[in-house]
């Protein structure tokens, strides 16, 4: 039995170099389809980021420059617009809600006979209204609110559930465009330059579909006459995200609860994998990434399993064979052992001299016994391990880190001079903790010096820390340019190691 191990051993011994190289090609093999497929899903996720942000940068430029038109300052004007007009129609607000929404019902041609009180207001709405459907027809936006100074929505385009509602009322706190009349009138109370006031609600179900609103205060003549509030229907989101979707790969929008604004097919969910939600940054927009690997890869992992297969096969089969050939071989020299002991017991014996030798065969001496490893074979010696010049890139890699992060708020403090917990809460990439009374950013603290970087660092979080600063401040200086080579250095090591 020993004999037959240590043949067996030896046949093994040589498929060893072979084993290892398959076994690393196939590692290789595994690392390039998970690059690939992260690569393309971490594309798509910038990818919807951006065009996110440049969606809400239009829709905030186009309403500002609504916002400040003398058309809608005198159409909510306090004197002659839509807010002494709604005042007019009774003293009961209640009832002057109920005679507008009677009159001008969502999808209904007003009566020809109209309520004695209502001239007033009809006169108004005549001269406004047409001009309001031109002026949103060319925008992103699908509807239009006008609210005065007591919270009242005194116009509406679209003549949703949120015309003629008084949003200062309790049954009307939760609406999302009560939400963000609150915003504007609290930062109203905060603010000398009420033109920088604008106010993005997340992705909330406005009535019977999803949207975001957008609100800011309307200024005529340096006061401030009321509330306009546009509505953006999150079907322009999505078909914005829907130009970047490609095989594999979707983009889904979710709403403030954390639901999907359009349900995904049953027959993609089962085999998609969901990347995120991420965030994007000064909305609080939430999105996820699906992916079906099987797809992105390529069919790389067909060739994967089929090549794990066929090398299963070969070795399997290579150690068949050699353990048949030493069985055989073991099997024919016990054989010729036996029939070699049989014939000699068969000769006559001379004075016991050939009766002895069989016993002398069968039983071989200790110097012949047959070894059960050759003599001059040695085990092959595990590679030791090495810190060469991956190590050194890597603490290159983690003393950039730190440098952006701090070049970063150093740059934002001179320039915007806000600390480290505005840059936190208005970036929205860093959480803020309440240790006892004052805030403390935890997090962020530890990407400031080296000795307390992660081990692990989310390297993600500090690239967009520095874009977010570099494109919140935009005055050119020293420090500006300081930041921007240490973000080039630390791309530069992210290429290194092959993350981007």
């Amino acid at each position: 039995m020993l004999g037959l191990h240590g043949r067996a051993s030896r046949a093994v011994v040589p498929l060893l170099p072979v084993i290892a190289v398959f076994f690393t090609a196939l590692l290789a093999l595994a690392n390039i389809i998970e690059q690939r497929t992260q690569f393309q899903i971490e594309i798509a996720e910038t990818s919807a980021g951006h065009d996110l942000t440049t969606i809400v940068d239009f829709a905030r430029s186009q309403s500002a420059a609504f916002a400040s038109t003398s058309f809608i300052g005198y159409s909510i004007g306090r004197y002659y617009g839509f807010a002494p007009a709604y005042a007019q129609i009774s003293p009961d607000p209640d009832r002057a809600a109920a005679l507008l929404r009677s009159y001008y019902g969502k999808g209904q041609t007003p009566p020809q006979e109209m309520p004695p009180s209502l001239p007033a207001y009809a006169s108004v709405h005549d001269r406004f209204h047409a001009s309001f459907q031109g002026l949103i027809a060319s925008t992103l936006f699908d509807d239009l609110y006008l609210i005065d100074h007591f919270g009242r929505v005194v116009y509406s385009l679209q003549k949703d559930q949120n015309f003629a509602a008084d949003l200062t009322q309790p049954r009307s706190r939760d609406q999302p465009l009560a939400e963000v009349y609150r915003e504007v009138m609290a930062r109203l109370q905060q603010t000398e330059d009420p033109s920088k006031i604008l106010v993005v609600s997340g992705i909330k179900r406005i009535e019977e579909t999803y949207g975001v609103l957008l609100a800011r205060p309307v200024i005529q003549h340096g006061s401030v006459e009321g509330i306009v509030a546009f509505r953006l229907p999150a079907s322009a989101l999505s078909e914005r995200l829907a130009a970047l979707q490609r095989p594999g790969v979707r983009i889904m929008l979710l709403d403030s609860k954390g639901t999907p604004v359009q349900a995904t097919p049953v027959a993609d969910s089962v085999r998609e994998a969901t990347y995120g939600p991420s965030i994007l940054p000064e909305t609080g927009w939430h999105y996820l990434i699906l992916a079906d690997r099987s797809a992105l890869d390529g069919g790389l992992w067909l060739w994967f399993i089929f090549l794990c297969l066929l090398g299963a096969g070969g070795i399997g089969g290579s150690l068949l064979l050699n353990w048949r050939q030493v069985t055989a071989a073991m099997s024919a020299r016990s054989g010729g052992r036996v029939a070699l002991s049989m014939s000699l017991t068969a000769t006559p014996s001379m004075g016991g001299l050939v009766s002895a030798q069989p016993m002398a065969l069968a039983e071989l001496p200790p110097g012949e016994a047959e070894p059960t490893v050759d003599a001059d074979y040695v085990e092959p010696a595990a590679p030791s391990d090495s810190l060469g010049d991956e190590f050194e890139a890597s603490e290159g890699y983690r003393r950039s880190l730190v440098e952006v992060m701090t070049l970063a708020l150093d740059y934002w403090q001179k320039t915007k001079h806000k600390g480290k917990i505005e840059l936190a809460e208005e970036s929205g990439l860093w959480r803020v903790y309440m240790d006892r009374s004052s805030l403390q950013t935890r997090t962020l603290d530890k990407y400031l010096l080296v000795e307390t970087l992660p081990r692990n660092p989310r390297w993600r979080d500090v690239v967009r820390t520095a874009e977010y600063v570099l494109r919140n401040a935009p005055q050119p200086s020293p420090d500006r340019e300081q930041l921007v080579a240490a973000l080039a250095s630390l791309k530069y090591h992210l290429r290194q190691v092959e993350r981007v």
